[in-house]
């Protein structure tokens, strides 16, 4: 019996990443429909992680280290 493959961790996440990419392009509505239900079920939690992200972003962008 062949032993298991043992990955790293980079190739461990690029496998995962690419596993993903797939899913979501074989299920665009499907992902798309959850995404719009978990946002309007989250509401609260998704518009505070919005406004600390642009906190954070003015903050960088106030100090000069804008990234992209």
């Amino acid at each position: 019996m062949p032993r298991k493959r043992i990955y790293t961790d980079e190739e461990r996440l690029e496998r995962h990443r690419e596993a993903s990419r797939r899913y979501r392009e074989a299920n665009l509505e499907k992902v798309t429909a959850y995404n719009k239900k978990w946002k309007s079920e989250n509401w609260e939690y998704y518009s505070e992680y919005n406004r600390e992200y642009l906190r954070r972003w003015r903050q960088n962008k106030k100090a000069g280290r804008v990234t992209s």
